[in-house]
């Protein structure tokens, strides 16, 4: 009896290797990637766009999908370089510099030929101005090709909740509710 557990034992250690191997490892691409955010006054709608500083995914054989993106506070731009530095003020990016996301999601498949898109919703933690939450975040894949892929989702999150003071422009607060729009390009092996 012992030696047949000592036998399935080693059977799986050696298993463990290779379903590792199978893993799919992706790099973002910085250039072709994005996160954007959008912010709502009853004047207008702002959005600032900055690409990751770093990105990685690996899609396991089993269809599991991690994903860990982090960008830099001060990258974010919004074409007004008055309300970037406030921006940087409110959020503290001096204190707090980045944004990060860590989350998996299932289900996750390459198709059979290629494009091919599969919706797929990550749960995992926000760290933003310090403070981390519980996000979900709903995302569609697309297969671009064997060698790519293409991430693209949109969530809120609330400003007050992440312990960031709601900007005001005429003496009017924004609203507390933050959408940002992940747009991310992944490649194989880099």
């Amino acid at each position: 009896m012992i030696a047949r557990r000592l036998v399935l034992s080693a059977a799986l250690l050696l298993a463990l290797p290779a379903a590792a191997q199978n893993a799919k490892m992706y790099s973002v691409k910085k250039d072709a990637s994005s996160l954007t955010y959008k912010l709502i006054h009853k004047m207008h709608t702002v959005s600032g766009k900055a690409p990751p500083s770093e990105g990685k995914a690996v899609l396991k054989p089993d269809g599991t999908i991690q994903v860990a993106v982090r960008a830099q506070v001060k990258d974010f731009d919004s074409q007004n370089s008055n309300r970037d530095t406030h921006m940087l003020e409110v959020t503290e990016a001096a204190k707090y510099p980045l944004v990060e996301v860590k989350a998996v999601g299932t289900g996750v498949k390459p198709p059979a030929t290629f494009p091919g898109s599969v919706p797929v919703t990550l749960k995992g933690k926000l760290t933003f101005h310090g403070v981390t939450k519980d996000v979900e975040i709903p995302m569609t894949v697309k297969f671009d090709s064997e060698k790519q892929v293409t991430a693209d989702g949109s969530f809120k999150i609330s400003l007050e909740g992440y312990n960031i003071e709601r900007p005001t422009l005429l003496l009017v607060k924004v609203e507390d509710e933050l959408v940002l729009e992940p747009h991310l390009v992944f490649t194989e092996g880099t």
